[in-house]
């Protein structure tokens, strides 16, 4: 899985890189990801799962899947 984060969530990532890639044994829900990567939920205002809009709450990994996250502001 590839992780891409926006904005400031970035903050959150290993080194502060924009991007990860993370091996998933299993479809995992989003929102376990999340915490593992100690991002809070609330600060994730848009998912992109794909190319297609998803919802934080519900949405299910997979391995080969491509996932960007975004705060509400980025910043200008």
């Amino acid at each position: 899985m590839k992780l891409y984060a926006g904005g400031y969530l970035a903050f959150y990532l290993p080194q502060r890189k924009n991007s990860i890639e993370m091996r998933l044994d299993a479809p995992t829900p989003l929102k376990d990801i999340l915490g593992n990567l100690q991002i809070p939920i609330e600060e994730v205002h848009l998912v992109a799962l794909n190319g297609e809009q998803a919802d934080v709450e519900t949405a299910i990994i997979h391995d080969t899947d491509v996932l960007r996250i975004f705060s509400a502001v980025n910043g200008g």
